[in-house]
């Protein structure tokens, strides 16, 4: 079976997955030599419940994180 690559699944869902509470962010990363969605939640969120498994045939690992704040700057 042939599927997307998953530079095109991950742009295609990133939106969606950006806009449940506690995704802080999204990328590809590698689990067992194999390529996975990348999740990255607030730590203490619930956000895990509402992601899948997997997207398109591609597992989705979930990464916990501290607090993110933007850096100051001029």
């Amino acid at each position: 079976m042939s599927r997307r690559p998953i530079a095109e699944v991950l742009r295609d869902h990133t939106p969606e997955l950006m806009a449940l509470p506690g995704v802080i962010g999204t990328g590809e990363g590698a689990k067992d030599g194999k390529p996975v969605i990348l999740v990255i939640v607030a730590a203490g969120s619930n956000a895990g419940s509402r992601i899948p498994h997997e997207i398109e045939g591609y597992p989705v690992v979930l990464q916990e994180t501290g607090p993110v704040r933007a850096l100051g700057g001029k």
